[in-house]
């Protein structure tokens, strides 16, 4: 074997030991049954975990903060601000500042990445060069996937609609969508229509941000659920934000929640940035801004979390640490059994993969060796402690090895 990780822990706690050779798990075995090997780790008693998946992220705004600072603290100075920059953005400055973003992100255990590209009429296909540069630089230390987004709208924006089209002829792998910013209902009917044209015409899959205001008047995510049991694309859609539905009363909700399920869409909650951003027009008591991460988890949605942004206009905080962002998921939405702390643990692991499609993730005799080593032993210790010390694997390699120490100088 290459490599041999001794004396870990399952994701349930059992006592185990992987082997890998040439970048596959080829064992699975309790302790001390695998022998030697080209090199070992010794995980001392830490959890072996698959790699995180962050799948929801804007890679070419991260870090955009100095002088750029949102007054209002609102989701609209946010776009207003970076609209007013995003064309002056120079395929080095984006490449530089994903650079960051993707090593600190892979030390923290994230080997997958999910970036929406702004596509509109103002930035047209320069911020994709920038994006598409960086993916093509750290194709050794992540997978990145490119959603082409029209954040300033399709339905009556044909310059934008055209450069969808073309997006998707040069480097995007997703089509996106972001239906809440047109004026109204009709029109974010024409926007979703749109996106399914581009996205079938390409066979791709969808991932959408979906009505990220507090305002009930937008339930987009009933239209996004509709189109995709009319055009069979089920399985095959995301909807990122999902914030409406906070303030929906609870039979819509209930019944929109029904068409998601049906539809097997995919909900990614951004809770930190949106618990932000939302009810900054709101008195007290303020809403929380969210999607119904408890309801949709008990209706048997996929729900997944992502950082969404990074040390920007829209989000001044964030380390690109998939457990940071499970731990302020459970918290804003009352996730506190352990079972539910469990389903917000596996919402950057096994629930994100669901989402992506990815059949050799995990930790089983077959699977990529593409994994974390936590120094936690449980769901609940890894989101309650957000272990420092981490080992990253990609491919059966070590990327990364983290060892914090504390020292103690006391007399006794």
């Amino acid at each position: 074997m290459d490599l041999v990780i001794r004396n870990g822990r399952s994701d349930h706690g059992q006592p185990i030991e992987v082997g890998i050779e040439t970048g596959v798990i080829t064992a699975v075995s309790s302790p001390n049954t695998l022998p030697s090997a080209a090199q070992e780790i010794d995980a001392r008693g830490g959890m072996i975990s698959p790699a995180f998946i962050e799948s929801h992220f804007h890679l070419e705004n991260a870090l955009l903060w100095d002088g750029l600072i949102n007054q209002s603290g609102t989701l609209e100075e946010a776009i207003e601000i970076y609209a007013k920059v995003k064309h002056d953005l120079t395929v080095e400055d984006i490449v530089a500042r994903a650079g960051i973003v993707v090593k600190t992100a892979v030390a923290n255990g994230t080997l997958w990445l999910r970036s929406h590209v702004d596509i509109d009429h103002i930035a047209r296909l320069s911020i994709l060069r920038g994006v598409a540069a960086a993916r093509d630089v750290y194709r050794d230390l992540i997978d990145i996937q490119l959603v082409a987004f029209p954040q300033l709208g399709l339905a009556q924006n044909p310059e934008a609609v055209e450069m969808m089209w073309q997006a998707m002829e040069n480097g995007c792998d997703l089509v996106g969508g972001m239906p809440h910013g047109e004026k109204t209902m009709d029109d974010a009917a024409k926007h979703i229509d749109i996106a399914f044209e581009i996205a079938l015409k390409h066979d791709v899959d969808i991932d959408m941000h979906i009505d990220e205001t507090d305002d009930p008047y937008w339930h987009s995510l009933e239209l996004l659920a509709d189109k995709t049991i009319e055009t069979g694309w089920q399985g095959r859609v995301t909807a990122g934000h999902c914030c409406a539905m906070s303030a929906w009363d609870d039979a819509m909700a209930a019944r929109i929640i029904d068409k998601v399920k049906a539809a097997d869409i995919h909900i990614i909650t951004n809770a930190p940035i949106n618990s932000m951003l939302e009810g900054r027009h709101s008195g007290y008591p303020k809403p929380r801004g969210i999607a119904r991460v408890k309801e949709l988890l008990e209706a048997g949605v996929n729900m997944v979390c992502g950082q969404d942004d990074l040390q920007n206009m829209f989000y001044p905080f964030g380390k690109m640490d998939p457990l940071e962002v499970a731990l302020i998921t459970a918290h804003l939405a009352h996730l506190g059994a352990p079972h539910e702390i469990e389903a917000a643990f596996n919402m950057p692991r096994s629930h994100a993969a669901r989402m992506w499609g990815l059949d050799n993730y995990g930790v089983f005799v077959g699977a990529a060796a593409n994994l974390v080593i936590l120094d936690a032993q449980t769901a609940v210790q890894a989101l309650r402690q957000q272990p420092a010390n981490r080992t990253v694997i990609r491919n059966g390699r070590v990327l990364t090895e983290r060892k914090a120490e504390t020292i103690w100088h006391m007399s006794n």
